[in-house]
């Protein structure tokens, strides 16, 4: 069933979803506000969009052109509905396609790219159908691996164009492993906890196509108080 919520705190921002797929969670939220915003990147791109829910809030911090490539066509129809409803068809597109086919045609085009990728490898335990066949893919990598959307950011991303992913902290040895192997240099990362004293859940890199070396650890981010409520610089995310 399709649902119509306000974005966070956004004004005039909403999105509609659909209660059988993927919905937007804070993973979202902290990759598209892991960005600096710069006039500078004129070609965004985000791989696996999904419901738009990204280019939605990058939106608001930039008036330049979004693509959003998302493989499921059910997905691909939510994301045109969502931009339509907050009238910006003039900057947002988003193509169905398979991210592999995709960027065949795009070498070097894009400065900035954004992936809030599936976290979990298929395996014999993997449990591919915990809500619906049309959340598996967002979750799991029955359509691309993390190796794969790797190597296809390389082929997207101009020379010193920007990635920014986040993931499991769990993989994170893989991930710095395969950004090496493709010539990427991470220059910032960000441990993400659910709350002090609790181990790390997600991890938010920032890393440059054939960039230089220099890498910058932030100070971890926590997303709830003890109390429970958000922390503050959670908060600060949420809203103009």
């Amino acid at each position: 069933m399709k649902v119509v919520n306000k974005i966070l705190n956004y004004k005039d921002l909403k999105i509609i979803q659909d209660n059988d797929m993927f919905n937007f969670c804070i993973d979202s939220v902290l990759l598209a506000r892991f960005w600096e915003p710069s006039k500078k990147y004129k070609n965004i791109l985000e791989f696996g969009t999904n419901n738009g829910i990204i280019p939605l809030i990058l939106s608001k911090y930039t008036k330049e052109n979004i693509t959003g490539v998302e493989i499921q066509k059910e997905a691909c129809d939510i994301a045109n509905e969502n931009i339509a409803l907050n009238n910006l068809n003039d900057q947002i597109s988003i193509v169905n396609s398979d991210i592999k086919e995709f960027v065949l045609n795009k070498n070097n085009k894009y400065d900035l790219l954004f992936c809030n990728p599936p976290f979990f490898k298929v395996g014999d335990n993997s449990n591919l159908n915990i809500r619906s066949e049309k959340l598996t893919p967002a979750r799991h990598e029955v359509a691309i691996t993390l190796e794969e959307i790797i190597k296809s950011a390389k082929v997207a991303l101009k020379n010193g164009g920007k990635f920014l992913m986040i993931h499991l902290s769990e993989r994170l040895d893989e991930i710095i492993i395969l950004l090496k192997k493709n010539n990427f240099s991470i220059k910032r990362l960000q441990i993400v906890y659910t709350k002090h004293r609790q181990n790390a859940k997600r991890v938010l890199i920032e890393s440059i196509n054939d960039g230089n070396n220099g890498m910058k650890i932030l100070e971890p981010l926590y997303i709830y108080n003890e109390d429970g409520n958000y922390n503050k610089n959670i908060l600060e995310m949420f809203g103009d």
